[in-house]
């Protein structure tokens, strides 16, 4: 069984015949870092399953600030749902952090998903809302909080994410100078050492 279908069966059950159709029309991409899975202006014709790797969506503001708007990792989708579902031209980019592999969906493939499993769009849309619910509950919790307390936040949320991206796409998502954020690192550096020498 694909990471794929696994995920998926954390929601709904899938007859064999559903897996054998997913299989048959889903392949996996390898990605290396860099790559762009979706640029700015373009329209989304895929969605992606993450296998292994980091990707990041990303913008710029009025000022051509490059902002992280947010990470996406291991058994997590990839792709711009606006732009996907309503044929519209993407306002940001979708690019590779690290070396990657993603299991592809196309839209010839969704809509026949669609059409022939019958827990297909339930099943994604469960996932999709705790992804948006998660974000959101993510990002409320910053509200009012220091810098250092909000680094300390975004590690623990997100371990697997922290030792792979560059700092300054982490400062961005942040929304912090990396100057900032390497400050608060060497501070936090120093009182660990601190505390590990009294012990």
């Amino acid at each position: 069984m694909n990471a794929l279908i696994h995920q998926l069966e954390e929601q709904y059950s899938f007859s064999e015949e559903d897996i054998m159709l997913i299989n048959k029309s889903t392949y996996v991409k390898a990605f290396r870092a860099g790559d762009y899975f979706l640029e700015a202006g373009a329209i989304a014709n895929q969605i992606g399953f993450v296998v292994s790797g980091v990707f990041r969506f990303f913008f710029y503001d009025k000022n051509a600030n490059e902002i992280t708007s947010v990470f996406l990792k291991e058994s997590e989708f990839v792709t711009n749902l606006t732009s996907f579902f309503e044929y519209l031209p993407c306002s940001g980019s979708i690019q590779a952090e690290t070396d990657a592999e993603i299991i592809l969906i196309d839209r010839k493939a969704w809509e026949q998903f669609c059409q022939e499993i019958p827990n297909w769009e339930k099943a994604l849309r469960l996932i999709s809302d705790k992804f948006l619910i998660d974000k959101i509950n993510f990002q409320r919790s910053l509200i009012n909080q220091d810098a250092a307390t909000t680094y300390l936040h975004f590690v623990s949320k997100y371990p697997t994410i922290i030792q792979r991206v560059p700092l300054g796409h982490i400062a961005s998502f942040l929304g912090i100078t990396q100057s900032s954020l390497s400050r608060i690192r060497k501070q936090l550096a120093k009182k660990d050492f601190l505390s590990n020498d009294k012990k």
